[in-house]
């Protein structure tokens, strides 16, 4: 029978899948094929068009993470010392979103508007270590996620606790 846990949970794990899945592919896959396939300036403007719409699709997601987790919450009714880390790397991973997309991304676009920048290199090279920095910080959420789930007695998946 699906619960109202059961739904804000699936909701929270598709999130963190888009997320997660959308900043994992475009790092390790399309950036670089982008970057042996096209010439400098379609590089340039493809991966602007690329990152606004990957970085709507992540904040995005990371919005519908901190509601369904604020709903994760009430049904749990306890904050325990494994929950409150899990937290602060979730605020952590927030604050790095938003500056890789808001900050940085905006910087990039802004330069590469302007033609070819010798500052360009150095800050989608910050972009990307910001990207891996969170995807990480993601993982190791993941795995405390997992840690919650056995210490609060376990969820029933497809019948496996």
């Amino acid at each position: 029978m699906l619960t109202w846990r059961m739904l804000v949970l699936f909701i929270h794990v598709t999130a963190v899948i888009v997320a997660l899945g959308g900043s994992l592919f475009s790092t390790f896959a399309l950036a670089p094929i982008l970057g042996e396939e096209l010439a400098p300036a379609d590089r340039l403007r493809v991966s602007r068009r690329i990152v606004r719409r990957l970085g709507t699709i992540v904040l995005g997601a990371l919005g519908v993470l901190v509601l369904t987790g604020l709903g994760n919450l009430m049904f749990l009714g306890v904050v325990t010392l494994l929950l409150a880390i899990k937290l602060v790397l979730v605020a952590v991973v927030i604050v790095l979103a938003v500056y890789q997309y808001g900050s940085l991304g905006t910087k990039i676009w802004r330069i590469s508007a302007n033609g070819p920048d010798p500052s360009l290199p150095a800050l989608q090279q910050r972009f990307r270590k910001v990207g891996l920095t969170v995807g990480a910080l993601v993982l190791i959420i993941v795995y405390l996620s997992l840690g919650l789930t056995r210490a609060s007695g376990g969820i029933i998946l497809a019948g496996i606790h």
